[in-house]
C-alpha cells in the first residue's frame, strides 16, 4: 500500500475497502495515556534554539526571551523545554514508538546539521553538497514538525476527506461503477462469497470507513505518515533552488518561533500570501538560523516576478504569524513584542494557509477505489 498523501483520505479508504461487503469494523484503539509511555516530543531542535539564547548569569545556563500573544516578555525560557509538547509525535498503535521516532530525527537529521550549524553565521560559509542535502531534510522536517502545522494538517485533512466522501456518495453513477468494478474483481479472483456488490454495500462500507478514520487517533496517524515520508524522500525542488543567507546586526535581530520555517509569496502590491508548499509558483522559504542570519531559499519552481531580498522585520512578522504558542529572541525588545502582539497567529495554518481547497475532489474517492487503492492527484 502506498503511503497516504498529505490530503490522505481515510488512509486510502481502508486499503481500498478490503472487507467488502462490510457488516462491521473493529473499533479504533485509543492512545495509551499511561505515564510509563509519556514522551515530550520537541518541535524545534534544542541546538537551533540555543542559537537564539543568551548566557544567563543568574541560572548559569542558556535562556531566551519568550514573546507570546497577550503576555509580557518572559526572560527565562529554556531551549531544552521551550517547544516540548506531550505526545506530539505519539503513535496511536504503539506509544513507545514516539521515543524511537524522536531518536531517529535527532540521529539522522538534527545531529548532522548541528555539526556545522554555528558555521552558517560566518559570512564566508558555503555549504558542501552533503551539507546542502542535510539542510534540505532539516528544513523540510521543521516545516512539518510544528504544533501549528500538526493541528492544521489533522483538522484540514479530515474536512477535505469528508468533502470528498460527500461528493462521491452524491454521485450515483460513480457509486454504481465502483460496485460493478469490485464485483468483477472479486469474481475473477474467486473471493466472491456474498454475491454481487450493490451500491448500498459501497455506501455502507464508505460510511463505516469514514466513521473509523475521522477520529483523533486516525488524524494523528495521518500526520505521522507525513513525517515518516519526509524522512526518506528529499524535496528535489527545495534542494535545487537558489539558496541565500540574509544577514542583520545585533541591534535588529531575527527572532524564531515554534513554527520556524515560514513560506510566502510576495504579491505585486507588496503584500504577502503566507503559508504554501515548497512547489507553488513564486514560493520562498525562510528559516532563521541565528539572531544574525536567516536562510532564504527560492525552490526551483515557476517564477513570474523578481525576488526582493526580505528585510529583518518582514522575516520577524512572518515568524509571529506562523507561531503556535511563542516566539523567542536573545534580547528584550519593545519592537519585537509589538511585532508579536500585532501579527501572532495571523497565518491561520489550515484555515488561510496550507489548505488544498483549490483542488478538485469530485472524483478523488472514485479514482482511489477504481485504481486499486493508488493515489490519483486531484485536479487543481
Amino acid at each position: 500500500m502506498r503511503p497516504v498523501p498529505d490530503t490522505g483520505i481515510f488512509l486510502l479508504i481502508d486499503d481500498q475497502l478490503a472487507n467488502f461487503p462490510c457488516k462491521s469494523f473493529t473499533p479504533d484503539r485509543s492512545i495509551v495515556n499511561s505515564d510509563a509511555v509519556l514522551m515530550h516530543s520537541h518541535t524545534v531542535p534544542r541546538k537551533l534554539l540555543e542559537q537564539f539564547a543568551y548566557d544567563d548569569p543568574l541560572t548559569g545556563s542558556k535562556r531566551m526571551w519568550q514573546y507570546g500573544k497577550g503576555t509580557p516578555p518572559y526572560w527565562r525560557a529554556s531551549p531544552r523545554t521551550a517547544t516540548r509538547i506531550d505526545r506530539h509525535l505519539a503513535d496511536p498503535e504503539d506509544p513507545a514508538k514516539e521515543a524511537e521516532l524522536e531518536k531517529q530525527l535527532e540521529r539522522n537529521f538534527e545531529d548532522p546539521v548541528n555539526k556545522f550549524l554555528f558555521e552558517i553565521s560566518d559570512p564566508g560559509f558555503v555549504p558542501t553538497d552533503a551539507q546542502r542535502r542535510q539542510l534540505t531534510f532539516y528544513v523540510t522536517l521543521l516545516f512539518l514538525r510544528s504544533e501549528a502545522r500538526r493541528r492544521a494538517s489533522t483538522t484540514h485533512t479530515q474536512k477535505v476527506s469528508e468533502h470528498a466522501l460527500n461528493l462521491f456518495l452524491e454521485n450515483e453513477t460513480q457509486v454504481l461503477t465502483v460496485a460493478a468494478k469490485q464485483s468483477i474483481d472479486q469474481l475473477l479472483s474467486g473471493r466472491n462469497r456474498h454475491g454481487l456488490l450493490t451500491k448500498e454495500h459501497v455506501i455502507a462500507a464508505l460510511r463505516a470507513s469514514a466513521a473509523k478514520y475521522s477520529t483523533e487517533v486516525r488524524a494523528q496517524t495521518s500526520y505521522l505518515n507525513t513525517i515518516k515520508r519526509a524522512l526518506s524522500h528529499i524535496d528535489d525542488k527545495l534542494l535545487a533552488g537558489e539558496w541565500n543567507y540574509i544577514r542583520t546586526v545585533p541591534t535588529d535581530p531575527f527572532i524564531i518561533s515554534d513554527a520556524p520555517v515560514v513560506t510566502w509569496e510576495r504579491l505585486p502590491n507588496g503584500q504577502f500570501s503566507l503559508g504554501m508548499g515548497f512547489h507553488r509558483a513564486n514560493v520562498e522559504a525562510l528559516l532563521p538560523i541565528s539572531p544574525l542570519v536567516c536562510l532564504h531559499i527560492q525552490p526551483q519552481v515557476e517564477r513570474t516576478r523578481p525576488t526582493i531580498r526580505p528585510s529583518t522585520r518582514e522575516v520577524n512578522v512572518a515568524q509571529a504569524a506562523f507561531a503556535g504558542r511563542f516566539c523567542f529572541s536573545n534580547i528584550e525588545s519593545t519592537e519585537i513584542d509589538q511585532i508579536v502582539q500585532e501579527n501572532f497567529g495571523n497565518a491561520e495554518l489550515g484555515v488561510k494557509s496550507f489548505t488544498v481547497w483549490h483542488r478538485n475532489y469530485e472524483t478523488a474517492i472514485f479514482d482511489i477505489l477504481m485504481n486499486d487503492g493508488r493515489w490519483v492527484e486531484p485536479g487543481g
